[in-house]
């Protein structure tokens, strides 16, 4: 039995979380996250290799084996306050030891860490659901998670590809459970995975490859369309994406690279109201957002998105290729501009492909963004008008 008045530096960590297990140390819960946070930044002052060695070591021994005790606690499932608790100081962990579960030598702790807190047999399980308490207690301190393992993906000199597997596991896992069933302005801005997007207030290395995680799981799970059939819950899932781009006010390659495409497909082949809107405010900050941006990067790729869109699409669905275009020129002109030699190629393979010489309705459409061009605009119509094939 532990101390009712116990000296919490002589505790071990596998101790504290016996004595949490049996809500004795609720109230000392701020001591033993100040000494979590102490540990880690006492490894990232040191300097020698030997020395952090050496701190790992210790580290290791003096949280014990930690999942012992909370193991069983999970099982019971609750009480809530209990539950919460074992995942805040779990989560803070997490994050205030990156730098340390980084290691070779602590990466096994971490991975049974992710295993038995986010990732349970429940959780893989589609047809089974979590408990409320435990899916509240994760809801709020996923963000913790979240933070810890994108640095530990961008430190550890092992692992690495498990490493982002897990990271992506846990971000589709824990996604679509968080997702409104319809957008809420409310409720937009309160996803886990949304928080710990947007809480460090400058861009880190750890930051910015949770970012590409996400995208990349988003892209590849919540935007693929079955044929013409949209994915479900799409609308919720561009509000995600939308409040990403305006709580980080960035725009990043991944944005332009894995959004843009089923964005820009979406709004071809969707016509929901709030979809079209939805798309349309999430180009229009992705294109801002290029223009914000020092260097070509970002620009050259942003052309290379919209080359490819109008390739694929301008046979089929010209006209709404050309609309979408007029109101990407009210926001950068000059891209728009430096598009004309792809928009006259295609509309002239769409015309070779249909076999029926011009498309006088589709010229027409093609004109009119043209006109808004300015002289560059203007010329290509001339040119258009004088074709004598």
């Amino acid at each position: 039995m532990c101390p009712s008045k116990p000296c919490w530096y002589t505790l071990g960590f596998d101790v504290f979380c016996k004595c949490l297990s049996i809500n004795l140390l609720i109230p000392r819960s701020g001591q033993m996250l100040s000494k979590q946070q102490a540990f880690g930044k006492n490894y990232s002052g040191l300097q020698t290799l030997a020395e952090k060695s050496t701190m790992v070591t210790k580290a290791l021994e003096y949280i014990g084996d930690v999942l012992k005790h909370v193991k069983p606690y999970l099982m019971r499932k609750g009480p809530a306050e209990g539950l919460y608790l074992t995942y805040r100081i779990i989560g803070c962990l997490v994050k205030s030891w990156a730098p340390i579960l980084a290691t070779s030598k602590a990466q096994p702790l971490l991975f049974r860490i992710i295993d038995c807190l986010l990732l349970p047999h429940a959780v893989l399980q589609q047809d089974k659901g979590l408990p409320a308490a435990m899916l509240s207690a994760i809801r709020e301190n996923l963000p913790l998670f979240l933070q810890g393992l994108s640095f530990i993906c961008c430190q550890s000199q092992t692992q690495g590809a498990y490493l982002n597997q897990l990271l992506g596991n846990v971000i589709q896992q824990y996604l679509g459970r968080f997702l409104p069933p319809s957008p809420s302005a409310s409720r937009a801005g309160q996803h886990p995975i949304l928080l710990a997007l947007y809480s460090s207030s400058t861009p880190t290395p750890g930051a910015l490859h949770l970012r590409k995680a996400t995208m990349q799981v988003i892209s590849e799970n919540y935007l693929q369309f079955k044929g013409h059939a949209p994915p479900s819950h799409l609308a919720s899932t561009l509000a995600f994406i939308l409040e990403t781009l305006r709580k980080t006010r960035s725009t990043e390659m991944c944005d332009v690279d894995m959004l843009l495409p089923p964005v820009l497909k979406c709004l071809v082949l969707v016509n929901e109201p709030l979809v079209k809107k939805l798309s349309t405010e999430i180009l229009q900050c992705v294109v801002e957002g290029c223009q914000g941006r020092s260097g070509r990067e970002l620009a050259t790729q942003l052309t290379s998105v919209f080359r490819q869109f109008i390739q694929d699409y301008t046979t089929v669905y010209g006209n709404q290729v050309y609309s979408i275009l007029e109101a990407v020129a009210v926001l950068d002109q000059p891209l728009v501009i430096s598009l004309i030699p792809a928009l006259t190629e295609a509309l002239r393979n769409s015309e070779y492909k249909q076999g029926l010489g011009r498309n006088t309705v589709q010229r027409e459409a093609y004109k009119r963004l043209l006109s808004q061009l300015t002289e560059a605009g203007q010329t290509e119509i001339l040119r258009l008008e004088n074709e004598t094939h």
